[in-house]
């Protein structure tokens, strides 16, 4: 045997192994769940148009609608369909939710970053939405100081949009007691803080929520980088984190990508119909 055939041979072998480990590895991820026959999934409860209760109480979303359909995907030549079980969590809770096992994934409006995955243990899927921090603010004069720098903003403690807007301000104009964006937001209404920052999407669903006039009384203001760039955010689902779950992050990837249901929850909730301010973030974002 010629010594570029044994090559080849030698390169070819090598390949099929890799296949077949992560085979190995990702049928060890699914065995957990079919042999659970549950799929447990962490979803927030304060995300409009992510998770969120209706007047029924009743648990609804992109979120709630995209598990159930991995839920099928991963029942498919099932002899019994796999269940899925909802767990609420928080902004604070999420990551520990995902790295001790209580989820087998999380779903919600978390923008991803490998400092987040290194710093909780963690993986992030591909994105399934994109947009901006921005800031709520009343018109008119108060208006007019945030975008001077002469107003106190709020914000969601241990978030990306604390770290984006201690990157636009100075930190004793940035109030960071908040534990959700229904606190700030409603600081804002009260006169506590003259503007509240956080993802432009999220901000617009809790406003809509509560009844707020974005026509005559509120505003949006898009924080800016020095190159004049938005702070964007992509979402993606939280995930085991280590190599040795990197199959599962590409079981979910690849469903995200390409089951056609996924696609179609993903328009319905997140693409189509898209307010005015949403559509102008995604666009600046999906450029970048």
């Amino acid at each position: 045997m010629n010594k570029k055939l044994k090559i080849i041979i030698a390169s070819s072998l090598a390949f099929l192994g890799t296949i077949f480990t992560q085979k190995i590895s990702q049928a060890q991820t699914q065995e957990k769940i079919i042999r659970k026959e549950q799929i447990v999934v962490g979803v927030r409860e304060d995300s409009y148009w992510f998770g969120s209760r209706n007047d029924k109480g009743e648990r609804e979303g992109y979120c709630i609608d995209i598990a159930y359909a991995l839920r099928e995907r991963l029942s498919a030549n099932q002899l019994e369909p796999i269940r899925v079980r909802f767990v609420t969590s928080t902004v604070q809770s999420r990551w520990d939710m995902v790295k001790s096992g209580m989820v087998d994934l999380e779903c919600g409006p978390n923008t991803i970053s490998t400092e987040r995955e290194e710093i909780h243990g963690i993986n992030f899927s591909a994105p399934f939405f994109i947009t901006a921090t921005q800031v709520l603010a009343q018109r008119g004069r108060i208006e007019e100081d945030v975008n001077a720098g002469n107003a106190i903003v709020g914000v969601v403690r241990n978030t990306s949009n604390e770290s984006d807007l201690k990157s636009a301000y100075p930190e004793e104009q940035i109030e960071d007691k908040f534990l959700t964006r229904e606190q700030g937001i409603k600081a804002l209404v009260d006169g506590e803080v003259n503007g509240f920052a956080s993802d432009g999407t999220l901000l617009l669903g809790i406003a809509w929520g509560m009844n707020l006039d974005l026509e005559k009384d509120y505003t949006f203001i898009t924080i800016n980088q020095e190159n004049g760039r938005p702070f964007c955010a992509g979402y993606g689902f939280i995930l085991p984190g280590g190599e040795e779950n990197s199959s599962w992050q590409s079981y979910v990837n690849d469903f995200l990508a390409n089951d056609k249901k996924a696609q179609r929850i993903q328009r319905k909730w997140l693409l189509d119909g898209l307010s005015e301010n949403s559509q102008m973030l995604y666009d600046a974002c999906a450029q970048e």
